[in-house]
């Protein structure tokens, strides 16, 4: 067995114990053999963006969605080269691109111990705004926005990321800092 098919396996079994009961991501995948090498994610109940494209207005207007869609292709070069990711339900945002193929940079560096688990929570965190890159966008236009209203951010602050531990500091005075 390859050790890129060891991965694949690996993977799915993650996918399967991480989000089998996950309250805002779900997953199916394409075709019947396994493990896959096409994941389709869902986020649901979590806010992000997109643009409305009214014809004949000038003026574009953004609206609040909550249910998003992406695609995740682990390529034959994976994971030694970053799987490919694409935004299915259009969202806007600096690091996916509005246009075909409507993919996701999900960094610019990339190491093979990066699991589909972390890219998939990034990705939800990108979606609500809690993590954005204007410096090397795909969409000038939204990291432009970005810059210039960075009083909106994070659109949700959900934590994705059920099993991590939230801590707070409390000062003498018994105040949560």
């Amino acid at each position: 067995m390859s050790p890129r098919h060891r991965r694949l396996i690996s993977d799915f079994k993650k996918m399967k114990e991480e989000f089998s009961e996950h309250p805002y991501i779900s997953f199916e995948y394409e075709g019947e053999d396994l493990p896959p090498e096409k994941y389709f994610v869902y986020y649901r109940n979590m806010k992000g963006l997109r643009l409305i494209r009214n014809e004949g207005q000038e003026k574009k207007e953004l609206e609040i969605v909550n249910e998003h869609k992406i695609e995740i292709y682990l390529h034959a070069d994976y994971p030694r080269l970053k799987p490919q990711c694409y935004i299915l339900s259009g969202s806007f945002h600096p690091n996916f691109r509005m246009a075909s193929p409507n993919d996701i940079c999900i960094g610019d560096y990339w190491a093979s111990g990066e699991t589909i688990i972390d890219i998939i929570y990034q990705i939800g965190e990108m979606i609500s705004y809690q993590s954005y890159n204007v410096t090397s966008p795909l969409n000038g236009i939204a990291a432009k926005w970005a810059k210039e209203n960075l009083n909106l951010f994070p659109i949700d602050n959900i934590n994705l990321r059920q099993g991590e531990i939230i801590i707070s500091l409390t000062d003498k005075n018994d105040n949560t800092v």
